[in-house]
């Protein structure tokens, strides 16, 4: 029945739909020039005698996760062509910065209309599907199902609200959920939910999250922007949401009463806040500089608003302290991937709400690899205190870098050895 409204509802809302993207276009949202492919249609050749994978990944940490599984099927003696979509213009950048192989081709997900789920599964034939986390569009699904393509979901993500939402309709859950081959959890949390829904034979073998690369960055521009920072204390405020950055600008103004030459970075998750930040910033009587305005940091510099998309491979490395945000009273909150940081020996604090990444959240401190706080009052005096005492912040990080290098050589081999089976069906391997 609800497979039937939610058909009906699809159906009945082209119109609607129809002029989505050109209003997201007003907004920033999408890229004028693509709209077409929100519809189905691609200007990009097929590649001919290649088999493809398409992997779907909404937006940047999906995207990031699917880095080690590209890397992975590039090694392949015959590798396959490499179909991704998502739905952020965000995840769209981030793959044109850090996917440099030939056999890549970005689009963005056509809107879950049955037409245009059609003429886009018309003009890709994928050979098999990977689909990452929890963004489930029923209309993609019914039609991989219906064409017997081989599918795996990666990374899946239910947290237990959604729990209590699909058990009000748990057939529709379970028919979407049986177009795929091979079901691997993040967390056994989430296994736990998937099999409370009568999903069966779920696997847990890890987070992809902890087998990405490093974040990259311009060696040049690392150099060119170390002079302002060099003998100076530096603390990072990385990926932050409203309202992190009003706790950050009044910890700032705390530490510079005892560190007058402090300089305090803070890259926002979303750029686009950046004049809205750089405004907060002002009002504080520092000295502040804002990067998307072609700002660097100087001497004199207080506070930095680094207010561009993918860069944080930069500030990661340049910075030896870091808070990593969307942890500290945000909504929905949830936390942001540690691992990135720790790859560049940052000692690393978070705020308590790590619920995204659970993993982490347990690990981590366990092992002196990150530090939790509460509210602004702990963030303040872990500041205060890792800037004082060197060796407990190079101790820190020390322990952050360990634990990603563990982490890293644990490899995606489990992973990999699980899907081997949908990969034969495929012809993959």
């Amino acid at each position: 029945m609800l497979d039937y409204i939610y058909q009906s509802l699809a159906t009945l809302s082209w119109p609607m739909l129809r002029a989505l993207p050109y209003i997201r276009t007003l907004k920033g949202k999408e890229v004028g020039s693509r709209i077409g492919e929100r519809f189905g249609i691609s200007t990009t050749p097929r590649p001919k005698d290649k088999k493809i994978i398409w992997i779907h990944a909404a937006s940047n940490g999906e995207a990031l996760s699917a880095l080690s599984i590209i890397d992975y099927f590039n090694t392949l003696d015959n590798p396959p062509h490499i179909l991704m979509t998502t739905m952020t213009i965000t995840g769209a950048q981030l793959l044109r910065q850090r996917v440099t192989c030939d056999n890549f081709t970005h689009q963005f997900i056509p809107y879950d209309h049955p037409s245009w789920v059609g003429k886009f599964h018309d003009f890709w034939q994928p050979d098999m599907v990977v689909w990452i986390e929890s963004e489930l569009w029923p209309n993609h699904l019914k039609d991989i199902k219906r064409r017997q393509i081989p599918a795996i979901l990666l990374n899946a993500r239910l947290s237990d609200k959604s729990v209590k939402r699909w058990k009000m309709a748990p057939s529709f859950f379970k028919n979407m959920m049986d177009v795929f081959d091979v079901v691997f959890a993040q967390t056994d949390r989430d296994k736990n939910n998937l099999t409370s829904l009568g999903i069966n034979d779920v696997k847990c073998e890890g987070n992809l999250k902890d087998y990405a690369p490093a974040l990259p960055y311009e060696i040049i521009m690392a150099d060119d922007m170390r002079g302002a920072i060099v003998s100076r204390p530096t603390i990072l405020f990385a990926s932050t949401h409203d309202p992190e950055e009003k706790i950050a600008l009044d910890v700032i103004c705390g530490l510079k009463k005892d560190f007058p030459d402090l300089l305090s970075i803070i890259v926002p998750r979303h750029p686009k806040r950046g004049n809205e930040i750089t405004h907060l910033a002002n009002q504080t009587g520092l000295s502040v500089a804002q990067r998307s305005l072609k700002m660097s940091p100087r001497l004199n510099t207080d506070i930095y608003i680094a207010d561009t998309l993918g860069e944080l491979g930069l500030f990661y490395h340049l910075c030896p302290i870091v808070f990593v945000g969307n942890s500290l009273g945000t909504k929905p909150g949830g936390g942001h991937n540690l691992m990135e940081p720790a790859w560049h020996d940052c000692a690393i604090i978070s705020g308590h709400d790590l619920h995204n990444f659970s993993i982490q959240e347990d690990e981590m401190p366990a092992q002196h690899a990150c530090e939790i706080v509460n509210n602004a009052d702990e963030l303040y005096q872990i500041l205060f205190t890792l800037i004082k005492d060197t060796e407990k912040q190079q101790t820190l990080a020390k322990n952050a870098y360990d634990y990603v290098v563990k982490k890293q050589n644990s490899g995606l081999t489990p992973i990999m050895d699980a899907i081997k089976q949908p990969c034969q069906k495929a012809g993959i391997l």
